[in-house]
């Protein structure tokens, strides 16, 4: 089974080499590296050229989705398998890959998740790294999304990536796989590193665009059909979004308190009922964290989970505004 390795990139001097030298030293042999190289300014293509057995040089950014169309287009291999390239795979990630393929034949393809190695020792690298892990690592046996880090599609169920959305675009052919009937199989075992670097800034932006490209996806997909199915959509468990759509009333309730006379203990507790009822959805995810990390960091992560879960509200909110109410 000869695998076709993809790596789209852009501008990525600081991480390509460690991502492509992982690659190199896999223990599985049957495979091609292709690099597409979405027309970088930087020396990103010249150590491209040291480790790929083929580079595609795009003269312009075109962005992620058409690097992936590129190097799908000149790939021979009978598994298309996506590697971001700021991911550094284990030596066994491509024979993990192979012999799933093979124990499940049924299945047209397999994506998996980050690990919680990081080698960023900032408190938001660290934070995301280990809650997209949490996220991930309760995901079913069989789901409706690809994870863009790394996934691996057979040549026969392979579909184009759009463009409808700007960062989304692994969860959108996911989409539109299970909507063809196709079968995605999810992999707990295969874990990656993530090589990206989240400042407190990335770390907000990016949870507001995921979010709002989501709701493009939620309306295109019709997703309201997967929660009807008593399921989370795509990657967003049901507690996720239960979360998020409780957190304008933890915001009131607090704002509410504020000004309230402190002498009213009742009020005191019916004010801060959306609060407990937030924390009981997420105090799983702060006791691995209080685990991983230690109680400071889970007791902060407990405010920055607040906030992060507002973002991705307001970024829903938005997105079906635009994408929805306003695309009529």
């Amino acid at each position: 089974m000869k695998f076709s390795v993809i790596v789209p990139t852009y501008n990525d001097e600081k991480v390509i080499e460690k991502c492509l030298q992982a690659i190199k030293k896999s223990d599985y042999k049957e495979y091609e590296l292709i690099v597409v190289d979405d027309g970088s300014s930087d020396d990103t293509l010249c150590m491209a050229q040291k480790y790929a057995d083929r580079v595609v040089s795009l003269s312009l950014n075109q962005g992620r989705s058409i690097a992936r169309n590129q190097g799908a287009l000149v790939a021979s291999g009978e598994i298309l398998l996506n590697i971001d390239s700021d991911v550094v795979i284990y030596r066994d990630t491509l024979e993990k890959i192979h012999n799933y393929f093979r124990k499940y034949p049924e299945l047209d393809a397999i994506t998996g998740l980050l690990s919680k190695e990081h080698p960023n020792k900032d408190y938001f690298s660290q934070y995301k790294n280990l809650y997209m892990h949490y996220i991930f690592f309760k995901q079913p046996d069989r789901v409706t999304f690809l994870y863009g880090s790394l996934h691996a599609v057979r040549r026969s169920a392979f579909k184009t990536y759009g463009r409808d959305v700007e960062i989304a675009d692994d969860t959108a052919i996911g989409q539109e796989l299970a909507q063809e009937g196709k079968k995605i199989g999810f992999y707990r075992d295969l874990e990656v590193i993530h090589l990206k670097k989240h400042s407190m800034l990335s770390f907000f932006r990016n949870d507001f665009q995921i979010p709002f490209d989501w709701s493009k996806l939620f309306i295109k997909y019709q997703g309201w059909k997967q929660l009807g199915e008593g399921k989370g959509y795509a990657h967003s468990p049901k507690e996720q979004l239960l979360s998020i759509a409780l957190v304008p009333f933890v915001f009131l309730s607090l704002t509410v308190l504020i000004f309230m006379d402190p002498f009213f203990p009742l009020w005191f507790v019916l004010l801060l009922t959306p609060f407990f009822l937030w924390y009981a959805l997420n105090h799983k995810f702060v006791s691995f964290l209080a685990k991983e990390k230690g109680f400071f960091f889970a007791f902060i992560s407990v405010g920055v989970t607040l906030m992060d879960h507002f973002v991705m509200g307001v970024g829903i909110f938005l997105g079906l505004l635009v994408h929805g109410v306003f695309s009529k």
